[in-house]
């Protein structure tokens, strides 16, 4: 919501157009969610830190951390496949791109003064563009395969897809 809620302003959108963007977003990324939570326990991927403990190197630690405590070296403890960033912001992209166009472009500013890492604005020729970024991400942080990310989106776009293709009025 916090894309939509730029572009909303960007657009100077009214009220109506508010209304559909948050119910279509809210939809999709909720459905997105459910669906992906649902496939890790029926995937039960491992995560990247557990393969390579185990068969490459026992003392690497992925580069996730957590800025509030200064923790470094996390791992989500659930099962990778799919990613839930990449399935969650592929099903956003899908509902934003039918609403405000497939090749929107914009700069995001969410991150904008963040101190705990770079918050500096990026710029994005599509929502899905910035789907992918979104994925990708978790990869070189060590919480993810590349395979977690790009099936990620897929099957968030596909519940995007779905929840466009509601009766909408």
């Amino acid at each position: 919501a916090a894309i939509g809620n730029q572009v909303l302003k960007l657009e100077n959108s009214n009220l109506e157009t508010a209304l559909y963007m948050h119910a279509k977003v809210g939809m999709a990324v909720a459905d997105a969610a459910v669906a992906c939570w649902y496939s890790k326990y029926v995937y039960n991927v491992e995560r990247p830190q557990s393969y390579i403990n185990r068969l490459i190197d026992p003392n690497w630690k992925p580069n996730l951390y957590n800025p509030l405590t200064g923790e470094e070296g996390l791992t989500p403890s659930f099962p990778a496949y799919p990613s839930g960033h990449a399935t969650m912001s592929g099903a956003g992209a899908e509902a934003l791109g039918s609403i405000f166009g497939y090749a929107y472009s914009l700069t995001d500013n969410c991150h904008l003064g963040r101190t705990e890492f770079e918050g500096a604005p990026r710029t994005f020729g599509s929502f899905f563009e910035m789907a992918q970024e979104n994925a990708w991400s978790r990869v070189p942080l060590g919480v993810h395969f590349r395979m977690d990310s790009e099936e990620g989106v897929s099957l968030g776009t596909r519940i995007g897809r779905h929840v466009n293709e509601m009766p909408w009025q």
